[in-house]
């Protein structure tokens, strides 16, 4: 049985809006008006214009959950990070609150007919926040700091389609042969093949510009601290004291204009309730909400008439090891773990209604979602039954079984719930939880062989799920911390990266996510929603398929504006 979240109703509305991302270019100013897609407690407009001018002047103040891991666009892999990076860098696309592939440093682009070469025409008003101009070799360089093997990126991926990129992170190449600067704001990039989504990588942060002659100077260290963190972005640091705030101020030289807000305060409190706190203390303009007191809140009219909320395209998963015992060459172990687990429990009581259960890998309102898929039907019967078949009857012969987590609630809530589940077909499960780097660390270099596994869409591609997360080229800190590995299903995701028939593509998708579907190295657990409070006085909040709360990571709040 599947079960409804509070914002079912807008799934549908979903597909439509961003089940086909744009990948054709856009004239500039043709995009449309952001349309936020999101339900209200009362139908009024929270946080949407209400149709007034916009006002000047205030400071947004934002909660973060964590302190954010790294502000280096070229390190960064986690949702916080990301959050700040996109406040302060920019790059040559980005995605519009529609799902489209928009301008954003490069005024336009062309492509050539099979997709392999892509030259970006660059704004000539964009200026680092050091006053100097922002090129075409910025890029090359900026491309280049990734690629470097003595660099470390975790996120090599982004960028290695290029032509020659991989040459020279094998380190057998002194350059890129695709990046190349045709004259002062002219980049064009060749690929070694035709890539679909490959706008969505150049929308990533890691494909964002950097200033030489900081990062050179900086080394490890450049974007560490507000001195060595120059962009080119709305807002630009000036203050970071860890495990408490950022203030960042607006760019009044920002190429998009300057924007409405005077600043914003990244405030970094790690519990729910805390952060609820602050927000009706008047101290955040928003704020997620712990999910045992949302229902006292949509009891109350004043707050419920605040919330806002929209389906995601965030997933929250269980991870196996298949590297690891015991489910290392186990696939039946691996799906007797998913019927065991009570998803509509979990949604209902634990996450009090708000999420849908997962029914695929690839989440619905994208491109190549599988209504044929049906999820793991809860089960015990049948739990016991692949439990005994993969040769641990009764959960006999079992080793302890640890299952790692970060710390942010309702996570520890989330995998005690599961705990219990398992428990009930003899399998013991130890809780594991840690702080969020540590846990990223942890998985990153395959320690623990059952684990919490998230993730928010940076692009609505299948390819951002299947490819990144599953396929054996991505084993460990690039994404696949399952350490899954099939050649057909490889063989597959490969064929349909390079190919743009949508139809076609869709096909080997969804064949592809069969074979994983039926290998099971994720055990399926829900969608996300942002579901949230929006102070009366904020407008223009656009929230987005692609925002976690209470992180928001692509909402422009360069946008959002103060009603008196």
């Amino acid at each position: 049985m599947k079960t409804k979240s509070l914002t079912a109703i807008l799934l549908i509305l979903v597909i439509f809006v961003l089940g086909c991302p744009q990948t054709e270019e856009p004239e500039p100013g043709d995009a449309t008006e952001p349309d936020t897609g999101v339900t209200t407690g009362d139908g009024e407009d929270v946080g949407i214009d209400n149709g007034a001018e916009p006002q000047v002047g205030g400071i947004y103040k934002f909660p973060l959950d964590t302190d954010p891991p790294t502000l280096d666009p070229a390190k960064v892999t986690d949702t916080v990070s990301d959050k700040v990076i996109r406040s302060i860098f920019d790059g040559l696309v980005k995605i519009s609150p529609e799902g489209a592939y928009i301008p954003a440093i490069a005024e336009r682009w062309e492509a050539n007919e099979d997709g392999t070469v892509w030259t970006f025409f660059l704004k000539e008003n964009v200026y680092f926040h050091n006053g100097r101009q922002v090129k075409a070799e910025d890029f090359e360089y900026s491309f280049l700091r990734v690629l470097n093997p003595e660099f470390g990126s975790p996120r090599t991926w982004v960028l290695d389609k290029i032509k020659g990129a991989n040459e020279f992170l094998d380190g057998d190449a002194q350059g890129v042969e695709g990046i190349m600067v045709l004259d002062e704001f002219t980049l064009q990039i060749t690929l070694e093949k035709p890539f679909a989504p490959f706008l969505g990588l150049m929308s990533m942060s890691s494909s964002f510009v950097v200033p030489r002659e900081v990062a050179d100077e900086w080394g490890d260290l450049f974007a560490s601290e507000p001195n060595a963190t120059v962009g080119t972005g709305p807002f630009i640091l000036r203050t970071w004291e860890h495990n408490n705030f950022l203030l960042l101020e607006s760019n009044p030289e920002y190429f998009a204009g300057k924007p409405y807000v005077d600043g914003l305060r990244y405030s970094i409190i790690k519990e729910p309730l805390g952060r609820l706190q602050e927000f009706r203390a008047r101290n955040l303009h928003h704020t997620d909400i712990p999910s045992d007191l949302l229902p006292d809140v949509m009891a109350d009219p004043d707050e419920a008439a605040l919330m806002v909320s929209r389906p995601l395209m965030d997933v929250y998963n269980l991870g196996f090891n298949c590297e690891k015992p015991p489910f290392k060459d186990n696939p039946t172990l691996r799906r007797a773990f998913c019927h065991a687990v009570n998803r509509e429990f979990l949604i209902n009581t634990v996450l009090s209604g708000v999420g849908t259960e997962a029914t695929s890998i690839v989440p619905l309102g994208i491109f190549g979602y599988d209504a044929g898929l049906t999820g793991y039907e809860y089960n015990e019967e049948l739990a016991k039954e692949l439990l005994d078949e993969a040769g641990y009857p009764n959960g006999d012969g079992l080793p302890e079984i640890t299952l790692w987590f970060d710390n942010r609630p309702p996570r520890p809530d989330i995998c005690q719930s599961v705990q219990q589940d398992f428990a009930r077909i003899g399998v013991n499960i130890v809780l594991k939880q840690l702080e969020w780097d540590a846990f990223l660390s942890a998985v990153d270099v395959g320690e623990p062989a059952f684990f919490q596994l998230t993730w928010l869409a940076d692009y609505p591609d299948p390819e951002n799920f299947l490819w990144v997360l599953l396929h054996s080229d991505q084993w460990g800190p690039p994404g696949n911390g399952t350490r899954y590995k099939n050649d057909e299903f490889d063989r597959l995701i490969d064929e349909a990266g390079v190919i743009t028939d949508q139809a076609r593509r869709w096909e080997l998708y969804a064949e592809a996510e069969r074979i994983a579907f039926e290998d099971a190295p994720w055990l399926l657990l829900f969608w996300n929603e942002c579901t949230i409070l929006v102070a009366p006085e904020v407008r223009d909040l656009g929230i987005t398929a692609l925002d976690r709360p209470p992180v928001l990571p692509s909402v422009e709040i360069e946008h959002v504006w103060f009603s008196e």
